[in-house]
């Protein structure tokens, strides 16, 4: 099983929540030998304003976590899925195949860290509810996080975010009037169609559109999510985009 863990911020119950989740988990889920959902909250000693954690007691929350693995892990037969950052606490949640052996777990891990207050808990989950419809991001976050990551890549290669430039976007459809449809409102928003194609898969009927625009997050965010909003009102799939790397 590979890893594949990223973050996003978010709203949960109405509150700033910062998400960190292990994506590589959405191809096997729900993991029918791991039914029970177990979790720990950790109270902050000093959260920020927001209800997030402070950096200066991040070290000793990573260290927590480090020390809640070990023990959850072979007790409970568990694996990790992800934490939620939010209201003054931090929530690390796992899936097991048992619950039997999970509280004196975790005192036993958390027994270095007598300051901290805690909760411990489980419930039988075997749909993978939590993660699926919880934690794992929802598509706009999902793009927001994949645009993240390329623009780290562009960092690599100097890329100055901020020049304007043309980005291309790809966005797959299930038949050619739906495609039709969403050339027509994609024309009106100020994109312009490159190139259109047939290929084999369940939405065969490719398009790819270009609008000249810096990659600034914030910018190129609010592009994805326009043109995923777009393609989803006719039932289509966008994928990604790419652009030049402009140094200067």
């Amino acid at each position: 099983m590979t890893d594949n863990w990223k973050s996003c911020l978010c709203n949960v119950n109405e509150k700033l929540s910062s998400i960190f989740v292990n994506l590589s988990l959405r191809s096997e889920a729900p993991i029918l030998s791991k039914p029970w959902l177990l979790w720990v909250w950790v109270y902050f000693q000093a959260p920020r304003g927001d209800g997030l954690s402070d950096g200066r007691e991040a070290p000793t929350l990573f260290k927590i976590e480090d020390a809640l693995d070990p023990y959850i892990g072979p007790r409970c037969r568990a694996i990790p899925c992800g934490r939620i950052t939010t209201d003054g606490r931090r929530e690390f949640y796992f899936y097991g195949e048992t619950r039997e052996g999970l509280v004196p777990a975790v005192h036993s891990a958390l027994s270095d860290f007598p300051e901290y207050k805690f909760d411990v808990d489980y419930r039988e989950d075997e749909p993978w509810e939590q993660y699926l419809n919880v934690l794992y991001p929802s598509a706009q976050d999902l793009e927001r996080i994949k645009n993240r990551y390329l623009l780290e890549v562009l960092a690599q290669h100097g890329d100055v975010p901020g020049a304007a430039r043309q980005v291309r976007h790809w966005i797959y459809f299930s038949s050619d009037e739906s495609r039709a449809l969403f050339r027509h409102e994609a024309s009106n928003a100020g994109f312009t169609v490159e190139s259109e194609s047939y290929i084999d898969g369940d939405r065969p009927f490719s398009i790819s559109v270009i609008r000249k625009q810096s990659v600034e997050q914030e910018a190129i965010d609010a592009t994805v999510i326009e043109l995923l909003r777009l393609a989803e009102r006719f039932d289509g799939e966008y994928d990604g985009w790419e652009t030049p790397v402009i140094t200067q």
